[in-house]
């Protein structure tokens, strides 16, 4: 598909990202850039205002006060209220509020861009005129880093959570490493061509997008809203922060990436966008985590995947009942106490996610007898059962606490797995299958699998209660 947006202006790489922010123009929401220092975050955000003749006022957090945005505070003529004293740099007649290196603002003066950003407010008081509020932050250090203290942007942080989710858009933008060698090649020579200008009209452009999304809203709600149900308990299981706020942030962004990408498209002659990758697009480019960390792309991908999969399908189906359950453990465990009919591929990846999901010290008796509770089953794909196989080979093999050479610090721990084992023969018999099984696992575990006695009553309770749920 020919750039429409960001090639015109000399920006290589970005193609991919043009929806989006053509879906943040057409939406006017909040946009937040999250990348390295030189990648051209203020040039565009500055020549797309330019483009739209708009007032335009750009702000270092890092350097400001709250003065310099709204001007000096003084009592009126009649002493009842304040007016203020304002500078033309200021922000009462802007339409359009760039605020660099948000992420190194100070905590007192962010709690003072909440309500800029999402209501157009100052002191209660609204900016009548401002339209566009974005932003632009250099991308936190990972963990790694700060551990080792390599980190190379030292005075970003990574941004407060409720000032993140303040943002519909989060947009990652490319460094030089993330483009094509062709694409760096435009680059370097493009230094010498000069000034370029839009090949289209921008408002115009936005105008069109803008009257697609309203015609798309009542059409793509009823699909994208039970895509939005599946799609949040399984990011929330993955550990990313989505509020009740960014879900509907999640259904107005994938309708307008959805409207963007069909007008580009009708203007560029390229194929008609599937919904499904516009709903990829829009998971991809609004999560507020990105502004915190290094997000997961083929992660997000595969969970965005299943959900549209997942919403496509009867409420009465199996796969949605049991997609409901936002735990991977105790989804793995409802499918096969249920014995519910979920094709092969989503049974092997209920598995996985469970399995891998599970404690460490409670992973292998959930694998276990999962295993003992679907072996029978001709279509598990072969990669599952060898996966669990993995995971039990030596709660398979046969084992005795005799066997095993405890140091004397994990004496305790070889007792109480020998009184447990102890226990379940009395109870079951030393010759059944379950107390074979029992013994089997939790001598498995010594001499370091262990790191409590706790963790010696849970596995041997665990498998238990497994072993009767899953009727084994």
């Amino acid at each position: 598909m020919e750039s429409l947006i960001t090639e015109p202006l000399g920006l290589y790489g970005w193609k991919k990202s043009e929806p989006v922010l053509l879906a943040v123009l057409l939406s006017e929401e909040p946009l937040l850039l999250v990348g390295a220092h030189g990648c051209a975050k203020s040039f565009v955000l500055e020549r797309l205002a330019e483009s739209l003749g708009m007032a335009f006022r750009s702000y270092n957090a890092s350097l400001i006060n709250y003065d310099d945005l709204v001007g000096v505070p003084l009592p009126d003529a009649t002493r009842t209220k304040l007016e203020y004293l304002s500078s033309p740099e200021s922000i009462w007649d802007a339409e359009v509020v760039f605020i660099d290196e948000i992420s190194r603002t100070r905590p007192e003066l962010q709690n003072k861009l909440f309500p800029i950003i999402y209501d157009r407010r100052v002191q209660g008081r609204p900016l009548s005129r401002l339209v566009y509020r974005w932003a632009a932050m250099n991308p936190p250090p990972t963990d790694e880093e700060l551990d080792d203290g390599d980190a190379l942007y030292t005075g970003s942080e990574p941004l407060d959570a409720a000032l993140a989710d303040r943002f519909p858009y989060i947009v990652s933008v490319p460094d030089w490493d993330d483009l094509s060698p062709s694409d760096q090649k435009k680059v370097l020579a493009d230094q010498f061509v000069g000034r370029h200008e839009f090949p289209v009209a921008i408002r115009e452009l936005v105008a069109e997008a803008r009257e697609r999304y309203n015609e798309l809203v009542p059409d793509l709600t009823p699909r994208l809203t039970p895509y939005i149900v599946t799609l949040v308990p399984k990011l929330h299981a993955s550990r990313y922060d989505v509020s009740t706020r960014r879900a509907t942030m999640l259904l107005r962004c994938a309708i307008a990436v959805h409207a963007a990408r069909q007008v580009l498209a009708l203007r560029t002659g390229g194929d008609e966008p599937q919904l499904y990758d516009s709903a990829r697009l829009a998971l991809l480019n609004t999560l507020p985590d990105r502004a915190r960390r290094r997000l997961n792309a083929a992660e997000l991908t595969a969970i965005c995947k299943t959900a549209w999969d997942i919403s496509a399908l009867d409420e009465s189906n199996p796969m949605v009942q049991l997609m409901q359950v936002a735990d991977p453990v105790l989804r793995l465990k409802t499918m096969v106490a249920k014995k519910l009919s979920v094709p092969p591929d989503r049974a092997a990846v209920v598995i996985g996610e469970g399995v891998a999901a599970a404690k460490p010290h409670l992973r292998r008796g959930l694998a276990l007898a999962t295993y003992l509770a679907v072996r029978e089953r001709s279509d598990i794909p072969a990669t599952t059962m060898e996966l669990l196989a993995h995971e039990i080979q030596s709660a398979i093999d046969v084992c005795s606490d005799a066997n095993i050479i405890v140091a004397p610090d994990k004496s305790k721990l070889a007792r109480s797995v020998g009184a447990r084992v102890a226990d379940v023969n009395r109870r079951f018999g030393p010759e059944s299958e379950f107390a074979q099984y029992h013994s089997n696992l939790l001598n498995s575990y010594m001499p370091d699998g262990f790191a409590n006695i706790q963790d010696v009553r849970e596995a041997s309770e665990g498998f238990e209660s497994l072993w009767k749920e899953f009727g084994l």
